[in-house]
């Protein structure tokens, strides 16, 4: 007897013997919207929940009915077809030894790119993207936020992302090789970030941090400044990752060590952004103010976790003020964009609205080579490569007063004793 089968009915059986039924979705149904569904044990209700729930599909697929929460269905042919190929193959494609084809925060960007491009272009064949209509697509997105547009930045990565969807469909033969509509979409690449934390914005933030009810925000910031970490990596910081660091040199320990004697740091495996990197182990040594801070944060978190219903057995160093959990980095970074209105509001200091957290570690990193530090010491911060250190201090340090400084006085001769006499005493 010919075993049926129904598609995307699964069975999982347990160590016991127990057979559960699912429905699962395919990738394809999946990034549309639809959920896994779980059936129960009965093999005969499963398979007729099953065949229900493909109905629905074949419905929604013929343009019916669907569930509310699911996605119009991609139609064949056209633009939004493309992209669905696209994101298949180049976004969400791996390479022959199994990684990725594109780092986690490139995918992220390209998505939030294709969702829009899908929303502008996509019941439409692609022959309707002509150099009119993405000419018309840069003037409608490069302008401001308060204008209506995207801004520099966002504008730029849109178009790129839609030339390189079409250049996709040249390399299908979707359309005549040389035929890209967006290959010349006359928006110049925009200038890197320079922007970096003065003192004033980080006293501002701490303080509104605190106004807001927000101390860990404060913490966070501190934290940021002083290991020039990403915030993902921030906020998973955990009690058990703040240890004992083995020093062998007794002018740094005695720099360095807490009330104890004993020198405490930050010991982590650094989340990468590229798959291809090793991974780097970090161990940031606190210095005796910060390690205060973050010992008084473990305290008081590690005293909420246990009193919980259930206990949390895992204490964090930053927390969520209002749940006492973990941040989420949604909520964290939204959190922080609050507290920054908050301080532009109460301190005038609106240039702080461009400020964003990564800021933080290009802030670190200019005041590291304000002090003259090697790229090497630089790099053991950061957590960089060496290379990578000299590819980012191109973008990261900007043309600086005390650097320039430096540069000019290396030029000059030395100074002979009196003049030397003379220039501290008129100081």
């Amino acid at each position: 007897m010919a075993k049926i089968t129904i598609p995307c009915l699964v069975g999982k059986t347990n160590k016991a013997g127990v057979t559960n039924w699912y429905w699962q979705p395919s990738a394809t149904l999946a990034r549309a919207g639809w959920r896994p569904l779980s059936l129960g044990q009965d093999e005969w209700k499963a398979v007729a929940a099953a065949r229900a729930r493909n109905d629905e599909v074949e419905q929604w697929r013929n343009g019916g009915a669907k569930p509310r929460e699911i996605k119009a269905p991609v139609q064949p042919s056209t633009f939004a077809a493309l992209i669905d190929r696209y994101r298949r193959e180049r976004v969400e494609g791996k390479k022959p030894n199994g990684q990725p084809l594109l780092r986690p925060k490139t995918r992220a960007v390209y998505e939030t790119s294709l969702k829009r491009l899908e929303a502008w272009a996509g019941k439409h064949p692609v022959s309707y993207i002509t150099p009119l209509r993405v000419k018309a697509l840069k003037d409608a997105n490069a302008t401001t936020v308060e204008m209506g547009g995207l801004g520099h930045a966002a504008a730029f990565n849109l178009l790129r992302q839609l030339r390189q969807v079409l250049d996709f469909a040249e390399s299908i033969e979707l359309i005549p090789k040389g035929s890209n509509p967006a290959t010349d979409f006359d928006l110049g690449a925009p200038p890197p970030r320079r922007q970096v934390w003065e003192a004033d914005d980080e006293a501002a933030f701490i303080a509104a941090a605190y106004k807001l009810g927000k101390p860990s925000m404060a913490l966070a910031i501190e934290l940021g400044l002083y290991t020039a970490q990403r915030e993902g990596d921030l906020i998973g910081m955990t009690e058990p990752q703040v240890q004992e660091l083995d020093l062998f040199d007794p002018v740094l320990v005695q720099r360095l060590a807490g009330k104890d004697g004993k020198v405490r740091g930050w010991c982590f495996n650094q989340t990468k952004t590229s798959n291809d990197q090793y991974e780097v182990r970090m161990e940031i040594p606190f210095e005796p103010t910060i390690l205060v801070k973050v010992e008084a944060a473990i305290r008081a978190n590690r005293a909420r976790d246990r009193a919980a219903d259930p206990p949390r057995l895992l204490t964090h160093v930053l927390i969520d003020d209002d749940t006492g959990k973990p941040w989420k980095q949604r909520h964290f970074i939204s959190t922080y964009r609050r507290i920054i209105d908050e301080a532009v509001k109460h301190t005038g200091r609106t240039g702080m609205e461009d400020l964003v957290w990564h800021d933080l570690r290009r802030t670190r990193v200019v005041r590291l080579r304000r002090r003259g530090m090697p790229m090497e010491m630089i790099a053991s911060i950061t957590g960089h490569s060496l290379q990578a250190i000299k590819e980012m201090l191109k973008v990261y340090g900007p043309v600086d007063a005390t650097i320039t400084a430096q540069a000019i006085a290396g030029t000059l001769p030395p100074q002979e004793p009196e003049q030397a006499e003379t220039n501290e005493q008129s100081a």
